[in-house]
């Protein structure tokens, strides 16, 4: 007996925004807060505690030219300091300071943050 699947696309896009899914992004997304405050520079805990998530509707594209909307989650620093020091910057005496790339290193998938280690 063969059986044919047929795509719902309906249903997809409710799953995608649904209530769930935005738990489970959430959930991820504070995994990912977690690693960065774990891995973020110690010398003052400011930039550390900064790490927080909050809930989004994503607008994606998809293949055929068009968007579609999910529940995500993303992970900000709103701490004063935290731009130059995960992008890097320069010193008042020019002395370059590189990027701690601290939430850059976590980006991407599960499977591809467990190859880093």
């Amino acid at each position: 007996m063969a059986v044919k699947f047929v795509r719902n696309s309906p249903s997809i896009e409710a799953l995608m925004q649904s209530e769930a899914m935005g738990r489970a992004m959430l959930s991820e997304a504070e995994a990912v807060r977690a690693a960065a405050a774990a891995e973020a520079p110690k010398r003052d805990r400011v930039l550390a505690e900064a790490y927080k998530v909050e809930a989004v509707m994503a607008e994606v594209p998809t293949r055929r030219n068009g968007t579609s909307r999910r529940a995500a989650a993303r992970v900000i620093n709103d701490a004063p300091h935290a731009v130059p020091v995960e992008f890097g910057h320069s010193t008042k005496n020019g002395r370059r300071v590189p990027a701690q790339r601290t939430l850059g290193l976590l980006a991407g998938s599960r499977r591809a943050r467990k190859g880093r280690a």
